[in-house]
């Protein structure tokens, strides 16, 4: 998966930037406690993505315009820089085009397919759900219908252009029965 390489070259220009400022040494090594990690809570949340090696947060919320989906730009992505007393910050360009923007496809009214755009292995639909009565990320996982709630790359060392990722995760619930649905893409 060496489109997830851009994410963190992409990730690894915006810490190198941060730390720069904190005086700190750059080193991708870190590692985070993924279950300690904030949840965000926005309006429109679809899902966020977190990953290695800070609390820092992108998170993905439905672009609206005139109370409809913006047709031109169905999904707005941001940092949660939580590092940073939670301060919003939106992505590069480079992260937009690279790592964490989003690529989208209309299919019907209110309805687009969705993906990273470091990740089209797993392609998303952007929907309305009856049953949490609002619109959702729904994904095929372990051959269940998934809404999307959170993804995790776990980052194990390399360097600032060619990180080890060890592992993406993505979590969310079956769309019927409400459970948590885990499914974990190893990469070489």
């Amino acid at each position: 998966m060496k489109t997830f390489v851009l994410v963190l070259v992409a990730t690894s220009f915006y810490n190198v930037h941060v730390e720069a400022q904190e005086g700190k040494d750059n080193k991708n090594s870190k590692q985070v406690n993924k279950a300690s990690l904030p949840t965000p809570k926005e309006n429109e949340q679809l899902f966020y993505l977190q990953r290695d090696p800070n609390a820092n947060t992108v998170v993905y919320t439905l672009n609206k315009k005139d109370g409809k989906i913006d047709e031109e730009d169905p999904v707005k992505a941001y940092w949660i820089l939580y590092e940073e007393d939670g301060e919003r910050k939106d992505l590069t360009y480079i992260q937009r085009k690279f790592a964490y923007g989003v690529n989208y496809k209309k299919l019907a009214e209110d309805e687009y397919e969705i993906s990273l755009t470091s990740c089209k292995k797993i392609p998303m639909r952007l929907a309305y759900c009856p049953e949490s009565k609002q619109y959702e990320a729904f994904a095929s996982i372990n051959n269940k219908q998934t809404i999307i709630e959170r993804i995790f790359v776990r980052i194990n060392g390399g360097s600032l252009f060619k990180p080890h990722i060890d592992y993406v995760e993505f979590t969310g619930r079956d769309s019927k029965s409400g459970k948590t649905v885990k499914h974990q893409l190893q990469l070489e």
